[in-house]
């Protein structure tokens, strides 16, 4: 859409700049025929393709009224036709896709650590709600016109992308290289496959969550690049039996961990080379009334829960945290290099 709108300016600027051009020709032509200034044969060719009715401002030749005769049709003609063109540019509405195009241009420059968001069905609408919530900078892609309408009129501020994710010029479009992550969550199977192989040749070392409709491909999708997958049905059928079977541990998600007015948070924290508590005990370095409580800590992929505190932390170990915003950032501070 965006490059149809763009074409169709630069096709208007060139019709305008052509006409512009015959008009200054038209007028060194007229000059030579009637020995006139330049000046003084432009404005009576301005004066007399724009029909004021202004008489000539010297005495012009049976040869030069002929040529005025002949540019009165030809730049008339063309005139009415640019000017119908420009019409067609605001009736369809192709100038405000512009201006929209510059504005999300404009949003889009510079930003950096931010979550791509492809499909804004139902769980991508409330996945992208979530993001916001905790403060993430979101860029979306969708095809469907009236989905990205409604989901303008909640999110205003959140630059969103019109086209197809398949087209690596609108991954590239929503800073694909500098994004931390991408969210694929169309509804085909096939289609969050080219996505995902197109990503991860775009940036091998980005973080993808990808939504599968068969649970039989997500061994595929993981081995085409996605660090994650997840099939909506099964999630949202489990999280309605635990809701049954263990409401009180469906509340303390709710209430402790999803709500916006928490005052607790879940964090992760990687242990990197340089890092304080590196080659060190837990219980040594790991203080729960200013850190916050360690769940668990996840170490070649696997998951070590209430690890002991005689565990020595190792580079590339993730500690998943639980606490205040204050404790938090007492072990960002205290733990990372």
């Amino acid at each position: 859409m965006y490059e149809e709108s763009k074409e169709f300016v630069k096709k208007v600027w060139k019709l305008l700049s052509f006409y512009i051009g015959v008009l200054l020709l038209s007028s060194l032509i007229f000059a030579w025929l009637e020995g006139w200034s330049y000046f003084e044969a432009l404005y009576q060719i301005v004066i007399t393709v724009s029909t004021v009715g202004f008489a000539e401002i010297n005495e012009v030749s049976d040869l030069g009224r002929a040529y005025l005769m002949g540019i009165i049709v030809f730049q008339t003609g063309f005139f009415v036709y640019v000017v119908s063109q420009l019409s067609y540019l605001i009736a369809e509405g192709k100038l405000l896709e512009i201006l929209r195009y510059r504005r999300l241009i404009k949003m889009l420059e510079g930003i950096k650590d931010h979550t791509i968001v492809v499909g804004l069905g139902r769980t991508g609408f409330a996945i992208t709600e979530a993001l916001k919530s905790l403060g993430e900078r979101v860029v979306v892609i969708e095809a469907d016109r009236e989905r990205i309408r409604k989901f303008r009129e909640e999110f205003q501020d959140v630059p969103v992308i019109e086209g197809d994710a398949k087209e690596e010029k609108l991954l590239r479009l929503a800073g694909i290289e500098r994004a931390k992550r991408l969210l694929v969550n169309t509804s085909s199977d096939s289609e969050n496959m080219f996505i995902v192989v197109t990503a991860k040749s775009i940036k091998p070392d980005l973080f993808i969550s990808c939504r599968v409709t068969d649970p039989k491909n997500e061994e595929k999708f993981k081995k085409a690049g996605a660090n994650l997958t997840y099939v909506p049905e099964i999630m949202s059928g489990r999280s309605v039996a635990i809701s049954v079977i263990k409401p009180e541990l469906t509340r303390f998600i709710g209430d402790v961990l999803l709500s916006e007015d928490t005052p607790y948070l879940l964090d992760t924290i990687r242990i990197e080379e340089g890092s304080p508590a590196l080659g060190r005990e837990i219980g040594e370095v790991f203080k729960e009334e200013v850190f916050g409580v360690l769940l668990a800590v996840m170490r070649d992929g696997r998951f070590i829960v209430s690890p002991p505190k005689s565990m020595k932390l190792e580079a590339g170990d993730v500690l998943i945290i639980l606490g205040s915003v204050e404790q938090i950032e007492n072990a960002l501070s205290s733990l990372t290099t």
